[in-house]
């Protein structure tokens, strides 16, 4: 049977790659992930979630817009981030190929009971440029490995290049993204991301399997909600997914949260 961090799609102790091009909704989707996580309540008001400790790097968004984001997301579920769990790091200068670098990363997730949960973004910037080539796949694999043994589950967000007009059935991640045919043989499940051409902020979300339990394997749809002032946000999923039915779910609509004065 078996153990999930995201019911349905994030299974505990799992390896997986966000990816898409820019503006597609990745930094959205991790970071409400992490938070979601963190506070214990359900992802997209629709996946049950198994409460973990956070850490989540971030080497690719400025400090100051990551920080009103993820401050945005945490008052649309109403968590407090100086109780929550989780620990952020922004330009903290991580890399792949660091040693000492992994060993600080590996020694922060066994410090932690459970499998918490590693938000990494974004893949380019930690691996110094370039992902590996179809030759060498074995840095991030060996990464990969490292970080599941120590006990954490991985989520890695990677930009792809621009996606040519295609309809999201039949876009191939594996041809559009730089180096990812090597790359996806590194991670258990990719969820690919695509802004959705709607007058509304809306993402489709594309799981691409490999060796993961996850049985949902078609696009679903989320949209951002947000209040005029843009003081809180959350993402929702606006989909019927039979395949989420017997589990718990909450009203599509998010809660109206008060502006902190």
């Amino acid at each position: 049977m078996a153990l999930w961090l995201v019911h349905g799609l994030v299974p505990s102790g799992s390896s997986v790659v966000l990816i898409g091009e820019l503006h597609s909704g990745k930094a959205w989707l991790a970071e409400q992930l992490a938070i979601c996580v963190a506070g214990g309540h359900d992802f997209l008001d629709a996946f049950r979630v198994e409460q973990q400790h956070v850490i989540l790097i971030d080497e690719d968004s400025g400090t100051a817009s990551f920080k009103r984001r993820f401050e945005r997301l945490a008052r649309g579920h109403n968590v407090d981030l100086q109780e929550a769990p989780i620990e952020c790091y922004s330009r903290c200068g991580f890399l792949l190929y660091d040693k000492e670098r992994r060993a600080w990363l590996r020694d922060l997730i066994r410090k932690q009971r459970g499998t918490p949960l590693v938000i990494i973004d974004n893949l380019d910037r930690i691996m110094g440029g370039e992902p590996g080539s179809q030759g060498e796949p074995a840095p991030l694999a060996e990464f990969c490995h490292e970080l599941r043994d120590a006990g954490g589950t991985m989520v890695v967000l990677h930009q792809t290049g621009a996606r040519r007009p295609s309809r999201v059935e039949d876009w191939d991640v594996r041809k559009e993204a730089r180096g990812f045919t090597v790359m996806i043989e590194c991670f258990d499940l990719a969820l690919a991301t695509f802004r959705a051409p709607t007058a509304q902020t809306e993402f489709i979300i594309k799981p691409i399997v490999r060796e993961s339990p996850v049985k949902l394997t078609r696009p679903f749809t989320v949209a951002l909600r947000e209040d005029p002032e843009e003081t809180w946000a959350r993402l929702v999923l606006i989909d019927d997914l039979p395949e989420l039915r017997g589990t718990r779910r909450h009203e599509m609509l998010p809660q109206v949260v008060e502006k902190k004065v």
